[in-house]
C-alpha cells in the first residue's frame, strides 16, 4: 500500500474511531454516568488523531477516503450496540480495537520510517491509544463472560474498516 493511501486509510479509520466512543458516550450517559469523562477524554484523542492525519493528508494534497463520515456513523451505531451490552463490553471492545491500532501504528512506523514528521506523530498517538487499550482492560476486567466474543468481533470490526478505506 502506498503512503499516501496508507495516510487515507489511518484517517478513515480514526474518525470511525470518534464515532465508537461517542456511541459509548451516547449509553454511558444514562447507565454508566461514572464513565463519562473518560470515554469523552478518549474520544477527544481520536478526533485530535482524525484531525492530524486530515492535515496531512491536506499538505500532501490527498483526497481523503471518500467515505469517510461514513465511518463515524458506524462507529456510533457500533459504540451504541456495544454499550447496551454494559460497561464492560465497552471495555472489552477498547482494548481489542486499541490492539489493532497499536499494531497498525507499529506497522506505519516501519513505513514512514524516512518520514520523521509522521514518525514523531504516530508516536505521541501510540502512546494514548495504549492508555486507551489499558483504560478498556481495567474496564472489561478479567472475568466478563462476554470478553473473548466481544473481542473477536471488534478486531474482525476494525480489519473489515481498513479494508472498506481501502476500496475508498
Amino acid at each position: 500500500m502506498s503512503l499516501d493511501k496508507e495516510l487515507r486509510v489511518m484517517h478513515a479509520c480514526e474518525v470511525g474511531a470518534t464515532g465508537v466512543y461517542r456511541g459509548h458516550k451516547c449509553i454511558a450517559r444514562y447507565f454508566y454516568r461514572s464513565s463519562i469523562a473518560d470515554l469523552d477524554n478518549m474520544r477527544l484523542h481520536e478526533k485530535d488523531h482524525s484531525s492530524i492525519f486530515m492535515g496531512l493528508l491536506a499538505h500532501r494534497k490527498i483526497r481523503p477516503c471518500f467515505a469517510y463520515k461514513l465511518f463515524f456513523l458506524g462507529g456510533v451505531v457500533y459504540g451504541a450496540l456495544v454499550g447496551l451490552l454494559g460497561i464492560k463490553a465497552i471495555g472489552a471492545s477498547t482494548s481489542a480495537i486499541e490492539g489493532v491500532v497499536n499494531i497498525e501504528i507499529e506497522a506505519a512506523l516501519e513505513k514512514f520510517e524516512d518520514e520523521p514528521r509522521i514518525c514523531e506523530l504516530l508516536r505521541a498517538m501510540q502512546l494514548e491509544e495504549r492508555q486507551h487499550q489499558e483504560s478498556g482492560e481495567n474496564l472489561a476486567g478479567i472475568d466478563y463472560v462476554l470478553h473473548r466474543p466481544i473481542q473477536r468481533i471488534a478486531r474482525v470490526g476494525a480489519y473489515a474498516a481498513k479494508k472498506i478505506a481501502l476500496l475508498l
